[in-house]
């Protein structure tokens, strides 16, 4: 399960940088696209802490 978890996180962090970067440099979505790439970018470090701090055995 823990390792799900940190799949998840790092897929999280792998679209949100990714949204941001195409959205700075190829696209120009607007603001709304940015905030939710940012989001997407914070829940996957917040995942990937979670996984690795309350998740320990």
């Amino acid at each position: 399960m823990k390792e799900a978890i940190k799949l998840g996180g790092f897929i999280l962090l792998i679209v949100g940088t990714v949204g941001l970067l195409v959205n700075e440099l190829a696209m120009d979505w607007g603001r709304t696209a940015t905030v939710t790439f940012a989001i997407i970018n914070l829940a996957g470090f917040i995942t990937l802490a979670v996984s690795h701090w309350c998740l320990k055995k």
